[in-house]
């Protein structure tokens, strides 16, 4: 049976913070609220918590899986180096639903980057989220709580229709507002790459972009 925790979405609290944590650390898999939809997040640490991960999702083991960390500090721990084109778009629009690729180095899971070398990361503006991960002082994993190519899960009522008791700690923060999701973009390559449109806007991103690249 999945542990259940139901929890305040804008101010969480630090002892139910503890108690979801510590199941992580065990090697359990969480579903927890984000900005844009229910996450399900593992300890990048543990391999077999992401295998789990993967096999819940019935997700081929060639799709990356995205992380979100607490601050640039935890970011800088994990990546080869912060871009400078990085850095504009991180002041812009982090915390928030911006997921930037990065490449990684040799402490995150080749599991995670599907052997790319590159990984998806942003700083979530959930007070849930940023809590989680603060708390567990190691990236936690956000591929969306559903099972792969079904809709997200906008509750923690979705997430049980798709995973019954399979998820070992379901986070409660109530329904979440519609979202079409966090945006992705690539800029490892010195230049931005939009991966996936999501709530921030392909224009407003490329504009930004551009008008840095003119400075």
């Amino acid at each position: 049976m999945s542990l259940r925790f139901k929890i305040d979405p804008e101010n969480p609290d630090p002892a139910l913070i503890d108690q979801i944590v510590a199941g992580i650390e065990k090697g359990g898999v969480c579903a927890y609220p984000t900005e844009t939809f229910y996450g399900l997040g593992v300890d990048v640490t543990q391999e077999q918590a992401i295998k789990r991960l993967f096999d819940i999702k019935r997700r081929d083991y060639g799709n990356p899986v995205a992380v979100i960390v607490s601050d640039r500090e935890m970011l800088a721990s994990i990546v080869q180096e912060i871009p400078e084109k990085a850095k504009v778009l991180m002041d812009l629009f982090w915390p928030g639903p911006l997921t930037i690729l990065f490449q990684t180095n040799h402490k995150i899971s080749k599991r995670l980057t599907t052997n790319t070398g590159k990984i998806g990361i942003r700083i979530s503006s959930h007070p849930v989220a940023e809590a989680m991960v603060r708390r567990l002082g190691r990236p936690l994993t956000t591929t969306s709580a559903n099972l792969s190519g079904f809709p997200p899960s906008f509750s923690p009522k979705h997430v049980q229709s798709y995973f019954s008791d399979k998820v070992d700690i379901v986070v409660d923060g109530g329904e979440l507002p519609p979202s079409q999701g966090s945006s992705v973009v690539d800029v490892t390559e010195d230049k931005l790459a939009l991966i996936r449109e999501g709530v921030i806007k392909s224009e407003v991103l490329f504009r930004q972009f551009e008008e840095e690249e003119m400075i």
